[in-house]
């Protein structure tokens, strides 16, 4: 298989980039179309997403260089290095988590409602990017039923945000899938 989705002269997009840019624009329209469905301005949302896309992926490269601090003692300069390989899955719920709750203050919207917004958003988009792995040549890690049970798991994770989050007005119901899809995803892996 192919190291790049998309190679012409000196352009090259990676099979994680693809990925990237399709789950995240997936997730972009789901968190707008749930927008409508909470009675949220779609803008306002929008930008929320953006946000969040942002404060995660700087998250988890934080998240990573935590748990390994002894790869930059020597070189500061390799933090900056960035690659899919260098990011941290909890470090970028837990700092997206954190804005969220930041987001909420500030935009005057209620924490259940953004988390079961974006929640189903992030559950979307990782069923999609999960997929990353079976076409990288270098995460051999990891057959093709594995990434298959973890994509179905994210999406039981969005049916169950859609399902029990209207029937349920818990606050506590988007927290417990999101713990519970997060605690599986460390099993399966």
């Amino acid at each position: 298989m192919r190291p790049f989705f998309f190679s012409y002269k000196s352009i090259s997009i990676s099979w994680y980039m693809f990925f990237t840019l399709v789950s995240a624009s997936f997730g972009y329209i789901m968190a707008s179309i749930l927008a409508t469905e909470y009675r949220e301005k779609k803008d306002k949302i929008q930008d929320i997403y953006l946000i969040l896309l942002i404060v995660g992926f700087i998250g988890a490269r934080f998240g990573y260089v935590l748990r390994h601090p002894d790869l930059y003692r020597d070189n500061i300069f390799s933090l900056f290095k960035l690659s899919h390989y260098n990011l941290s899955f909890l470090g970028g719920i837990l700092s997206g988590f954190i804005a969220l709750i930041f987001i909420s203050r500030i935009y005057g919207i209620a924490i259940e409602k953004l988390l079961s917004i974006f929640t189903t958003a992030f559950y979307l988009s990782m069923a999609i990017g999960i997929w990353v792995l079976r076409f990288d040549r270098l995460l051999l890690s990891l057959d093709h039923f594995k990434i298959l049970l973890l994509s179905l798991m994210f999406l039981v994770g969005m049916v169950l945000e859609l399902a029990l989050g209207r029937r349920f007005k818990n606050k506590y119901t988007s927290i417990t899938i999101l713990l519970a899809t997060v605690f599986a995803y460390y099993i399966l892996i």
